[in-house]
Formats: structure tokens, sequence, C-alpha cells
């Protein structure tokens, strides 16, 4: 289910909310009745008309008594393109669907279907946008997309939301575009390959292992994998609408609490510097050698779920899933160290192996959903530091946190690999240490 051959995006009727309301309703899918002739499916699937009859005589594509196709034609020689691409051949191709290993006309039911054609190329696109064409490339690579050839034909849906891309991150560095193109290009994947990797681990692999006959298979496949299929795009949709919500509601009220502190309708609120801490699983590779990479899985999944849930009880935010840790920020240093402590204790409570900690306090670089910088850094080196169940605090987020009085041991000035200069560092001694 992967993007091929310079395809746009999928998308489904969510997108009369970006200005394309025509082409979402009128377009049909997949399995609808309308036709297309032998040059209209080759113009549609990016292909010639000789592919086109070499697919018909393999029996990937079969056509109607009038010599029409069908518009699921339009997928199912794109994913038999996407099988080349891999070094699966023509040949070995008509072998499966001989021997009923492959079944290729359910097949427009687990894709969604692609938008339809402009009638011009990508060039005459570009040409169009003016001094901004020039990102149109650049864009989709960002996305993750492949660049198609200037002569390449474009899609209605692909020119709608490449146009609205560039002219609303207009005016700024053309960084900026780039970067906004590459923030949803990155979710949009992750999100895509995750699914799909779901739906292969909890559904077809149990139905494939269970079934040896494609005709068993298949039609246990289709009413979850079609359900799913058309959930997706949707999910995606409007989770990102709420995301999106609180996220400049955070940033709105961030500005004018600021505004009314410079005018002092507000008190001041006396700045903490941020507190970003990793929380790493302790033997991580001893368990993925000794019990299987599947429990390895599962604890990195349970892990994720348990630093989540922390982390929007106590204001913090995840930033990144390392697999084998996380890494979390806290608009306040005590919080930090509190929220880390929790989440210790959740791992142990949920029967997963002890983690060990580090909390340092400092400034630090937000971009794009990521943070950079020394703190960083420190935060990292103080973690692998940490022994098993052991959370290591620096001075700066003591300094920070004067009653956390009798609930940390100092150890004095440490040195940790990778830093020139060693750092005072103090041992968790509270709730959650084991």
């Amino acid at each position: 289910m992967r993007e091929h051959g310079g395809a746009s995006l999928p998308i489904d009727d969510a997108a009369t909310k970006a200005g394309a309301s025509a082409e979402a309703n009128a377009r049909p899918t997949a399995g609808s009745g309308v036709r297309l002739d032998l040059d209209q499916l080759a113009l549609e699937a990016e292909t010639s008309p000789e592919r086109i009859r070499q697919l018909v005589e393999i029996g990937a594509i079969r056509p109607g008594p009038d010599g029409s196709f069908q518009r699921g034609d339009v997928i199912r020689s794109r994913v038999v393109a996407a099988f080349e691409d891999e070094g699966f051949s023509l040949d070995q191709m008509a072998t499966a669907i001989r021997e009923r290993e492959v079944d290729l006309q359910t097949l427009h039911l687990f894709y969604p279907d692609p938008s339809r054609r402009t009638g011009r190329t990508y060039r005459e696109f570009i040409d169009e946008l003016g001094s901004r064409g020039k990102l149109v490339g650049p864009a989709l690579s960002a996305m993750g997309l492949s660049v198609p050839s200037p002569d390449a034909p474009t899609r209605v849906m692909e020119e709608a939301f490449l146009r609205m891309l560039l002219e609303g991150w207009a005016g700024v560095d053309d960084e900026y575009t780039l970067r906004a193109a590459r923030i949803f290009g990155d979710a949009a994947r992750r999100a895509a390959e995750g699914w799909v990797a779901l739906f292969a681990e909890a559904i077809s692999r149990p139905i494939e292992a269970k079934y040896a006959s494609i005709d068993d298979v298949v039609p246990r496949l289709l009413t979850p994998a079609v359900g799913l299929s058309e959930l997706g795009p949707k999910l995606l949709g409007w989770l990102l609408e709420r995301h999106l919500e609180r996220s400049m509601n955070d940033l709105n009220i961030a500005r004018i609490e600021a505004r009314m502190e410079r005018r002092g309708l507000i008190p001041t609120q006396l700045p903490h510097p941020p507190a970003v801490a990793f929380v790493d699983v302790s033997d991580y590779t001893r368990l993925t050698a000794e019990r299987g990479d599947q429990l390895a899985a599962v604890t990195a999944v349970r892990l994720g779920e348990l630093a989540h849930t922390v982390a929007r009880r106590r204001g913090g935010r995840v930033m990144k899933l390392l697999g084998d840790g996380v890494l979390l920020m806290f608009p306040s240093p005590c919080v930090g160290v509190e929220a880390v402590a929790e989440l210790m204790g959740a791992m142990l409570a949920a029967g997963l192996p002890p983690a060990h900690a580090g909390v340092h306090a400092g400034p630090v670089v937000e971009r794009d959903g990521d943070v950079y910088g020394t703190t960083v850094n420190v935060a990292s080196r103080i973690a692998a530091h940490a022994a098993a169940g052991e959370l290591l605090i620096s001075d700066p987020v003591v300094r920070e946190c004067p009653d956390l009085g009798a609930r940390v041991e100092r150890l004095g000035e440490v040195t940790l690999k990778g830093l020139d200069d060693a750092i005072w560092l103090c041992r968790w001694l509270g709730p959650g240490q084991t």
C-alpha cells in the first residue's frame, strides 16, 4: 500500500475543506461503473497501452466484453509495477495468478482510488506556479514521495494541495515550506506504515497462517481491509483537526499571556528552564537476545503508552519514542522529576523491566516537533550513566526544585562519557525508586 511512481497522497471527502470539493465529490470510486478505454487506462496508470496489453495477457487485468476497463484496473496496474520494482517479474506474476497465489481482481477494494488526471504535465503545472514552482520537486521529496519527470501527468488532488502548500507558506523563507512538507510527510508515512503493519500483524498474517487457499483467505480479508482502508485517511484527518486545535490554543494562550504580562495586566510568571528527561529500558539488548524480538517490541509499545499517559497528566510532552526508551520534556524541572519517577514506577507495575533515567534542565531548541541542544545531550548522558532502577538528576534541576530536599542523595561531581566537563549529580530517593 505504498506510494509508487509519483502518485499523489490518497485522500477522501475531507478534501472539500481544502478547496477541492468538486473533485472529491465527483470522483468515482475504484469499484464504480465508470469505464476506461485502453489509452485512458494507460494514462491513469502512468504506463503505455502496450504495457496494459501485457497485463491483460497474464490475467492481471480483465477487460470487459467491449474491451473497456474498470477504474480498479488503474490500481492493479500500479501494484504490478510496484512488484516489478522489487524484482518480481511479469512471468512470476503470471505464475502467481495462474496458481491462485494472488487475487488481483479484489485488489482495488484494499486501496484508495487515485485522483483523476488533469490532462497536463508537471512541467506545465510548475511553469504556472511561477517562482514558487521550483519548490514542487523538493516539497514532494520532503514529503517522502518520488519526484516525477517533467513530462509526467499531474493529478487533480496533488495539484490542488501542492498549490495550497506553496501559497500558504509564501512570503517567508523557502525553508519553511519544505519543513512544513516534511512535518506532514513524516507524520503521514509513519501513520500509513504503522497502520498497514498493524493490519498485517492482527489480521492478515493470522488468516494466511490458518488458510492455505487464496480463495479462503481473500473473503476473510475483504471486510476488515475495506473498512480500515476507508477509515485510515478519515481518522488521520479528524485527529489532525483535534491536535491542531489544541496546539493553536496553546500557542494563543502563551502569546496573550506574554502580552498581558508585558503590560502589567497579570502577574509576571517566574521563568523556569524546561526539563528534558530520557527514560530507557534497562538491559534492552539482552532482553531482545534472550526473550525474542516480539517481547522487546511489546515492551517498547507499552513504554510509549505509559509515557504518553504520564506526560499528559503532568503537563509534559513525549518528544520522541526511541524503541528502548523515550525522550520527554516538561515546562518545570520539579514536575519533570516527579513525572519520571511516576513513569518508572508505572513500568514496574506493568511488568516491564526496570528503567534507568536522567533529568536535566536548561535551554533547548524546538524545531518541527523535535528538541535539540546541549540540554538534550546532557540529559541523554545522565540517563546512560544511571544504573537499572536509578533516576539521576543534574544540579540545575535540584537548584530549581529546593523542595526535593531529603528525597535526593548528592553524588558530587561525575564525569560522563562524551562530556568534557564533570557535572554535579543527585540520585532520586523518592517514590518509584527501586
